[in-house]
């Protein structure tokens, strides 16, 4: 006869390796250099949005947040810069809510803390653009060349500088 802590230990290695295998098969994020999926959304303005409308402009900053993301909140002022400081050299910064608000809390949000950049607020579409991404968290960031190519994908802000001269 097998001892029980025995067989609770081959249960809890078999059960980490199904784990382990279902997290090395999850897909996150897309790589530096492949195709960033289109999309079409609207802004808080009521405007049609296209990923090639905003790469016709030149490079895009995705940030997918949510209003209860801390973080999304501690960088406002960190993409209102990055909006004011790159706008006029081509960068747009577009963010996409993720956390399937009403369009009205979007607003609400927006309005009481100061976003100066894009929003896209299509409640669920935005949702089935965060699954195109593969975004997992919030914020996530994702740097679109105007080839439509993806620099970056992360959830620090990237040197845009690197990309932009000024």
């Amino acid at each position: 006869m097998v001892p029980m802590h025995t067989l609770r230990h081959l249960f809890l290695s078999i059960w980490l390796l199904f784990i382990a295998a279902g997290i090395t098969h999850a897909e996150t994020g897309h790589k530096v250099g492949q195709t960033a999926p289109g999309f079409a959304l609207n802004s808080l303005a009521g405007d049609r949005v296209t990923l090639d409308s905003l790469t016709q402009q030149g490079h895009v900053l995705l940030v997918f947040w949510a209003t209860e993301c801390v973080y999304c909140y501690a960088h406002i002022e960190d993409f209102n810069a990055l909006h004011d400081q790159y706008h006029d050299k081509g960068l747009t910064v577009a963010a996409i809510n993720i956390a399937g608000e009403y369009e009205q809390e979007v607003r609400e949000y927006v309005t009481d803390n100061g976003l100066n950049y894009l929003v896209l607020a299509n409640r669920l579409d935005n949702l089935d653009v965060a699954e195109d991404y593969h975004v997992v968290g919030t914020p996530t960031l994702v740097l679109i060349s105007p080839d439509n190519r993806v620099l970056f994908y992360g959830h620090n802000l990237p040197d845009i500088g690197k990309w932009l001269k000024e």
